[in-house]
């Protein structure tokens, strides 16, 4: 059974999965054995994966209903059996304290054969509007690897949103406002220009801090010659940022409301947070006092008279809300934890939500590291998103020069294997954890890497191509097949399965991580199996249809996750 965020948020059409028929078998068998369960128990019901030699699925109902049921584990788990509809079933069993272990017949593992994304328009919670902000650059400061990270890690959990049919749209929110303004225009007007230098030493040297404030007071007062070189920074920013659509294969957003946006939105904030008397004044600041919730003190205006990040996420949230979005989401880096926890707090406290789980999640990750090294702007020390993705597409081009100097389209292939290759190694790591960056994973032709998968999707297209086979569907036939073969008929059944829980909590990782198994399995499978050469005509029509199947889930868990299958590497 999935969790309560995944019951009051994803929802799949028509469309039953497998996991979620064997959770109704199971609570259809203790009705019928007139077993009732609390609702606590019934809360921690899951239907899980056991180890593939143990069954496709397992079950500890009657590890955790026993009590309330006054059964022992085993007891109760040989009770649920009895009266379980079998007919799906090759066994079912119990296993270890209390386990249920089942086993599919073969006719049961058939691949998907449509998607979600055709199946009828969705009703009732889910037409509701989601609103996914990610990538947020900064005016005039260069993309570093940590604008891929929420660039990659969003794109993904938008394709899966758009997969399963939500209605999702995607925001940049560009960093345009704010007081690190006031030390870009402060730099154009000591030095003529901007650059990510200039920035770190004005941002460096503590007595540039009070000027550069009172020139972000300026801009947010309207002074002609601050919005004249503010804008020429927008306008200029705008278009380099946006080259990251085209350079990693990023979708187009949907909207571009910067910070500056809500620039006339933020006096409606600030007045209603004076209505409701949750504004207070400390220390010249204007202030909302957070710490019954433990949460501090959030500044709203600062003392200079500058306005707060917080205060325009206000006015970003309450506006989208009135743009029709009950759910908003933000991919940003864990060092924000406790602004989202502030915005969350202050939003409650206002009424403007009231079931915080289903209607604002913050979706942070972890840092990427070179050499130990965490990133840091103000440090200098940056690694740039182009250079990465330039000395990405200069070592895949050795590879492939050395593996297939032959190679046709040789260009785009480099450009479709070095994305591949970053993208894969952000996304199938858990986005919680920290990162050190290793070219030798990144790369890895024959590892859990993004050239891996490309490379057994080229292969499957291979063999399809020799045969001449590329559109039949499988066919269950009675012949017997290898359990490599049935490992891999179990894991392009679970494909739905396994998109589902990497969107219930914003997790890539867990649909990355399955594709590699299912590329993993397809290469034992054609290093077993003949396809191509095997002599029996039935066998060999199997073996064709698994690898057609193969391929397209391959090539569509792929295009989830971003990165582009190539039918030829």
């Amino acid at each position: 059974m999935l969790g309560v965020a995944h019951r009051h948020f994803i929802r799949y059409n028509r469309f039953m999965l497998m996991r979620e028929k064997l959770h109704r078998l199971v609570l259809s068998a203790l009705k019928k054995a007139n077993i009732s369960a609390d609702e606590e128990s019934l809360k921690k019901f899951k239907i899980e994966y056991p180890a593939p030699e143990l069954g496709d699925y397992s079950s500890n109902a009657a590890l955790i209903m026993s009590k309330s049921a006054k059964f022992k584990p085993r007891d109760l788990a040989e009770k649920i059996i009895e009266n379980i509809d079998k007919e799906m079933f090759e066994k079912v069993a119990v296993a270890g304290p209390g386990f249920i272990n089942f086993r599919l017949k073969i006719e049961n593992l058939i691949p998907p054969s449509s998607a979600f994304r055709a199946t009828s328009p969705v009703k009732g919670e889910d037409k509701k509007k989601i609103l996914l902000e990610y990538f947020q650059p900064n005016i005039a400061k260069p993309l570093h690897i940590g604008h891929l990270e929420t660039a990659v890690i969003g794109d993904a959990i938008k394709r899966m949103f758009l997969y399963l049919g939500y209605q999702v749209e995607s925001d940049t929110h560009m960093g345009d406002w704010g007081t690190q303004f006031g030390y870009l225009i402060l730099a154009q007007k000591r030095f003529g220009e901007v650059n990510e230098k200039l920035y770190a030493k004005l941002n460096a040297d503590d007595s540039m801090r009070e000027e550069a404030k009172q020139e972000f007071v300026k801009l947010e007062q309207g002074d002609k010659e601050n919005r004249k070189i503010w804008q020429r920074l927008v306008d200029t920013s705008m278009q380099e940022f946006l080259k990251i659509n085209t350079l990693m294969d990023i979708l187009p957003f949907d909207h571009h409301w910067p910070e500056s946006f809500y620039e006339d939105k933020m006096p409606g904030v600030l007045e209603d947070l004076k209505v409701k008397k949750l504004l207070k004044e400390s220390q010249g600041a204007q202030v909302v006092d957070l710490e019954k919730q433990g949460l501090g003190v959030a500044i709203i205006i600062k003392s200079d008279g500058g306005t707060t990040y917080l205060l325009r996420d206000l006015a970003t949230f309450i506006f989208g809300k009135q743009q029709g979005f009950r759910k908003h989401l933000y991919v940003v880096d864990n060092r924000q934890s406790l602004h989202y926890k502030q915005l969350t707090a202050i939003l409650e406290l206002m009424g403007e939500i009231v079931n915080s789980k289903q209607e604002i999640e913050h979706i942070d990750y972890g840092f990427i590291s070179f050499k130990g090294e965490a990133l840091s702007t103000r440090k200098g020390n940056m690694v740039l998103a182009y250079d990465v993705i330039m000395e990405a597409e200069r070592k895949v081009s050795k590879l492939i020069s050395e593996k297939n100097p032959g190679l046709e389209n040789k260009e785009k292939v480099i450009k479709a294997v070095a994305k591949a290759a970053l993208k894969y190694f952000i996304l199938k790591h858990n986005r919680h954890s920290d990162i050190e960056f290793d070219w030798d994973q990144v790369l890895d032709f024959e590892g859990n890497s993004g050239p891996y998968l490309q490379y057994t999707a080229a292969r499957l297209s291979s063999i399809l191509k020799k045969s001449g086979n590329s559109k039949s569907e499988i066919r269950i036939s009675k012949l017997p097949i290898t359990d490599t073969e049935r490992r891999l008929l179990f894991l392009l059944s679970i494909f739905n399965e396994k998109v589902v829980d990497a969107s219930v909590d914003y997790m890539p990782n867990i649909l990355a991580n399955h594709l590699f198994e299912l590329s993993a399995t397809a290469n034992k499978f054609y290093h077993e199996s003949p396809v191509i050469q095997e002599k029996d005509e039935s066998k060999k029509a199997f073996r064709l249809n698994l690898v057609n199947q193969t391929k397209k889930i391959l090539f569509l868990g792929l295009d989830l996750l971003g990165i582009k299958a190539l039918e030829e590497m």
